[in-house]
C-alpha cells in the first residue's frame, strides 16, 4: 500500500451487549480462526426490570473509500476498491444493508455521513457500522486529526485549503453524540486521526456482567499512539482475533470485557513491536462512560452458565507511564505494568504515582477469586506559572501591569496571584482592572476603551422596552421586533450543513429570561429534584437546573402559568433564541469570531469539563451579551419550542419550525461541549422525553 500508515481505530458504542466488534473481527478472520472451536455469541442481557435488551430492528453500514486523490501529494491507494468490496460482501452476509461511497469530494463525504445518520441513526433499535479507508492526517502534536477526502490539498503547502476540505475528527465527535441508534461502530483504516477521545481511568470488572452491559458506554481502541507509524502488516489485527477467541479473558469467567480487551492488546502488541503503543479508553462524554462492552465466549453449541470465580484474587494495573509506583493501602505493590499480582479481597485504597505526574487515587473493590484489571491515565503536573493575554479595543492600545516592573507582552509568564492591568490610549478613557491568575492556566482578558466625549456611541442599540422580575426571582428583558440573518455563512469556522443562512423577521416583541432556570426556581415550582443522585451534578440553588427533558419543561411551564393565573410563559422558538443570542451580532459568537474570548462568556469544555468542573454552573457568573442575556453560550443546552427540521431556502417571518417531528431543538452548547458547539448558529436536537446532565432551559413570555 503505497505511502499509507495503517492504524485501525475502533470506536464502539452501545447500551447493551455489543456484537459488532465480533463482526469486524470476522472480516479479518484467518483459516486457523475459522477452524477454532471457540467463538463469540450474543449475550442475552436483561435490564433491571427483567426485560430483554439488545434486539436490532435493522443493520446498516456506510463504507467510504478514497483511492484516487486529485493532488499528487496524496499517493493513490490502489488496494482500497477491493478492500471495500470485501468488507461489503462480509457485511451483507451478516444481514447488513450496505451503502458504498467511492472517492468522494469533501462535500460528498460529509453529505454521505449526514444522510446516513439522518436516515438510520435516530432509530434506537438499529445498529450501524461506519467504515473509512483512505489517508488520514494528524497535526499539532496529535491533538487535531482529519480524514482526507479526494479533493483535499496538501496541508504543508495549503493549510487553510486543507482545513476547509478535510473532515475534522471533532465533527465525527458531534456525529457520535447525535446518533440515537443503540449500537454503532466506527472503523478508520487510516493514519491516526487525532486525539478526539480522552482516555480516562477504566473501572474494574464487576461482580455481575449484566451491570456493565445495562449501562451506556462508548469505547475506543487504537493500534498505536499519535505520531507512530504502524506497518500495513500490523500485529494488531491477529492479536484482536486471539483476544476475542479467549486469550483476553483475564479472570477466566467466560466473558471478555472492553477493558480486558484493551489491556490485553496494550500488553501483547508492546511485546511483539516496541514501536507500537496501543491506546484504549472511554469516550469523553458524561453519558457514555459508565458501562463496559461484553463478549461471551462459548464452545460451539454450548451454553455459558453464570461466571465461576477463579481461585486466585489478583490485581493488574497498566498506566500510560511505565514504572509508576503502585501502592495498595499505603504499601508498595509493584510498578507498572503490574501483571496479576496476588492481593487480599476487600475494598482497598489504590494509589499510582510517578515523578512529574499527578498521583491517581481510587478505592477499588476486589472480590474473592476475581482478577481485577485497571488502566490508569496519569496527568502530567502542570506548570507553576500562568500566562496572561490582554485583548484590547482599539488594538493598538498600551497595556501595563501596574504592580510589577517588567514590561507586558502577550502570553507573559507570571506567578499565580493578582495583577493590576491598565489599558490606555490617547483620546480614550483609561481602563484598569484586577486580574487573578491560577497556576498552569492561560487567562485572556478583554478590555474595551470608550472614546472621550463620544459616550453616545454603542455597539448595538438598546433593546429594552422594560424589564421585570417575577415572584420566583426570574428576571425578564423585553426584545423588540426586528430582522436578522439566522444560521451561518458558508465560510464560518466549524459550520455544519444544517445552518443554511437565511433572513428572519420577527414581527412581535417578546420577553426572555436573562438566565437559565435554576435548581432553586425549579424546586419552588415543581417541588422535585430530577438531578438528585445523578452523576455530573453540583447541588446549588443558583446552578442551572439540569437533567431536564423537553416534556419536563412543558410541565414546568404549565404549573408556573397556573401559579400566576396566566398563560404567558413558554419556551422560545428557535428563531427567537438565536435572535436574542446574537444580540445584533453576525459573528460566530455574540462577542466576535475568536474562541479565545469564549471563556469570559461561557462555561464550556476548556474551562469546565477539561479541568474537572463537570457540572452545570451558577447562572449569570459570566459576562452577558449586549442585550443583557447570560449563558447563551455554554453551561447547559437550552430546549426550544420547535421540532427540528431543515431551514427554508428563502426569507421567513415569525418561523416556528415544522408542524411535527420526533426531535426537539436544543441550542447554545454546554459545559462539556467544544467551542464550535457553542456558536450562535449551532443546532442540536434530541428526543423530547430524554434527560441529560447538560440539558436545561430558559423561559420566554408574551
Amino acid at each position: 500500500m503505497k505511502g499509507r500508515k495503517i492504524i485501525r481505530i475502533a470506536v464502539m458504542y452501545g447500551l447493551a451487549v455489543v456484537a459488532v466488534l465480533a463482526l469486524a473481527a470476522g472480516l479479518w478472520a484467518t483459516g486457523a480462526a475459522a477452524s477454532d472451536g471457540r467463538g463469540l455469541q450474543i449475550v442475552p442481557i436483561k435490564d433491571r426490570a427483567g426485560r430483554d435488551v439488545g434486539i436490532y430492528k435493522g443493520s446498516y453500514a456506510l463504507l467510504v473509500g478514497v483511492s484516487d486523490y486529485t493532488t499528487r501529494e496524496w499517493p493513490d491507494l490502489e488496494s482500497i476498491p477491493s478492500e471495500i468490496s470485501q468488507v461489503a460482501s462480509a457485511l451483507k452476509a451478516q444481514g447488513f444493508h450496505v451503502k458504498k461511497v467511492m472517492n468522494p469530494t469533501s462535500r460528498q463525504m460529509k453529505k454521505a455521513f449526514e444522510d446516513f445518520i439522518d436516515q438510520y441513526g435516530f432509530d434506537a433499535n438499529n445498529r450501524l457500522i461506519f467504515f473509512f479507508s483512505g489517508h488520514g492526517y494528524t497535526r499539532k502534536g496529535g491533538r487535531k486529526g482529519y480524514l482526507v477526502p479526494a479533493d483535499a490539498p496538501d496541508p504543508r503547502s495549503d493549510e487553510k485549503g486543507f482545513s476547509r476540505k478535510a473532515l475534522n475528527m471533532s465533527l465525527v465527535m458531534a456525529w457520535c453524540r447525535r446518533i440515537e441508534a443503540k449500537h454503532a461502530l466506527f472503523l478508520f483504516d487510516s493514519c491516526f486521526s487525532g486525539a478526539i477521545f480522552k482516555v480516562k481511568a477504566l473501572p474494574s470488572h464487576p461482580p455481575h456482567i449484566s451491570d456493565y452491559t445495562a449501562r451506556p458506554v462508548r469505547q475506543f481502541i487504537t493500534a498505536g499512539s499519535a505520531g507512530e507509524e504502524v506497518p500495513a502488516q500490523s500485529i494488531f489485527t491477529p492479536l484482536v482475533l486471539r483476544a476475542l477467541r479467549g486469550d483476553a479473558d483475564v479472570d477466566k469467567d467466560g466473558y471478555v470485557t472492553g477493558t480486558e480487551l484493551g489491556m490485553y492488546l496494550h500488553k501483547k502488541v508492546l511485546h511483539y513491536d516496541r514501536g507500537q503503543t496501543p491506546q484504549y479508553g472511554k469516550m469523553k462524554d458524561p453519558f457514555y462512560d459508565e458501562g463496559d462492552f461484553v463478549f461471551q465466549l462459548a464452545s460451539s453449541g454450548a451454553t455459558v452458565s453464570r461466571p465461576v470465580p477463579s481461585r486466585k484474587t489478583t490485581l493488574s494495573v497498566i498506566a500510560n507511564v511505565t514504572g509508576a509506583r503502585v501502592l495498595l493501602d499505603g504499601r508498595l505493590l509493584g510498578r507498572t505494568p503490574l501483571d496479576e499480582k496476588l492481593v487480599k479481597p476487600g475494598t482497598r485504597r489504590l494509589r499510582v504515582e510517578a515523578e512529574g505526574y499527578d498521583a491517581y487515587e481510587k478505592r477499588v473493590r476486589v472480590d474473592s477469586g476475581r482478577a481485577v484489571s485497571l488502566y490508569v491515565d496519569l496527568s502530567e503536573v502542570g506548570p507553576v506559572t500562568a500566562r496572561l493575554y490582554v485583548e484590547t479595543t482599539p488594538e493598538d492600545a498600551r497595556v501595563r501591569i501596574l504592580n510589577i516592573g517588567p514590561k507586558f507582552y502577550q502570553g507573559m509568564d507570571l506567578d499565580p496571584g493578582r495583577y493590576h492591568v491598565e489599558v490606555s490610549k490617547e483620546g480614550y478613557e483609561t481602563d484598569r482592572r484586577w486580574v487573578t491568575l491560577s497556576a498552569g492556566e492561560d487567562e485572556t482578558v478583554s478590555m474595551r476603551l470608550s472614546a472621550v466625549r463620544i459616550a453616545a456611541l454603542a455597539p448595538v442599540p438598546r433593546q429594552r422596552k422594560g424589564a421585570f422580575t417575577n415572584d420566583l426571582g426570574m428576571k425578564f428583558v423585553y426584545i423588540k421586533p426586528g430582522s436578522f440573518l439566522m444560521g451561518s455563512s458558508s465560510g464560518e469556522s466549524g459550520r455544519d450543513d444544517d445552518e443554511k443562512q437565511h433572513r428572519v423577521t420577527l414581527t412581535r416583541g417578546y420577553y426572555l429570561q436573562t438566565t437559565e432556570v435554576t435548581q432553586g426556581q425549579w424546586k419552588r415550582v415543581m417541588g422535585s429534584r430530577p438531578w438528585a443522585g445523578k452523576k455530573y451534578v453540583r447541588e446549588n440553588a443558583n446552578n442551572a437546573a439540569a437533567y431536564i427533558s423537553w416534556n419536563d419543561c412543558r410541565d414546568f411551564i404549565r404549573k408556573l402559568n397556573q401559579m400566576e393565573g396566566s398563560n404567558k410563559y413558554r419556551l422560545p422558538t428557535e428563531a427567537e433564541w438565536e435572535y436574542a443570542c446574537r444580540a445584533g451580532s453576525s459573528t460566530r459568537f455574540c462577542f466576535g469570531d475568536s474562541d479565545g474570548q469564549l471563556g469570559n462568556y461561557a462555561w464550556y469544555d476548556k474551562n469546565a469539563d477539561d479541568v474537572g468542573y463537570e457540572y452545570a454552573h451558577g447562572v449569570g457568573t459570566k459576562r452577558p451579551n449586549a442585550w443583557g442575556f447570560y449563558d447563551m453560550h455554554g453551561n447547559v443546552w437550552e430546549w426550544c419550542q420547535d421540532w427540528f427540521g431543515d431551514y427554508p431556502s428563502g426569507s421567513v417571518t415569525d418561523p416556528t419550525g415544522p408542524t411535527s417531528g420526533s426531535l426537539r431543538v436544543l441550542r447554545g452548547g454546554s459545559w462539556y461541549n467544544y467551542a464550535r458547539d457553542c456558536r450562535s448558529a449551532y443546532r442540536y436536537r434530541y428526543v423530547p422525553e430524554n434527560r441529560g446532565g447538560n440539558y436545561g432551559f430558559r423561559l420566554a413570555r408574551f
